[in-house]
């Protein structure tokens, strides 16, 4: 996988991730969109202000280079995972190992739920 796809599948799966978390029964509300002034707990990588609430995703990447005698694995940066099946032939390969560490600001999706709503359904207030 390309470096870029693996940053954008990542950070797609995050967002994707806390979707279905947001649409769970379980009663927990995830980014809501309306938190009734709640105080989060302090933490220097979330952010809020009016509607608005961030994070920052962290990347830390090792990567590897390899000067190879075959052709055949082609060329970039990839991202292997480990264990991954690389395509190529046995050759003589000299491999240096970076790591490269960035960080994303993200805006976290709200909530469609209205837990403020919901709530007095359950409790039965008007």
């Amino acid at each position: 996988m390309d470096l870029r796809e693996f940053v954008k599948a990542s950070l797609v799966e995050v967002i994707a991730g806390i979707r279905d978390a947001q649409d769970t029964e379980f009663g927990a509300y995830v980014v809501p969109r309306s938190d009734g002034g709640h105080k989060y707990a302090p933490n220097d990588r979330f952010s809020e202000s009016a509607r608005l609430k961030s994070t920052i995703v962290d990347f830390d990447i090792a990567l590897t280079v390899e000067d190879s005698s075959s052709v055949e694995a082609g060329g970039g940066i990839k991202v292997w995972g480990a264990g991954a099946n690389v395509k190529g032939d046995k050759a003589s390969r000299d491999a240096a190992v970076s790591r490269i560490q960035f960080a994303i600001p993200l805006l976290l999706p709200e909530s469609e739920k209205e837990w403020y709503v919901e709530r007095k359904k359950e409790t039965g207030a008007g």
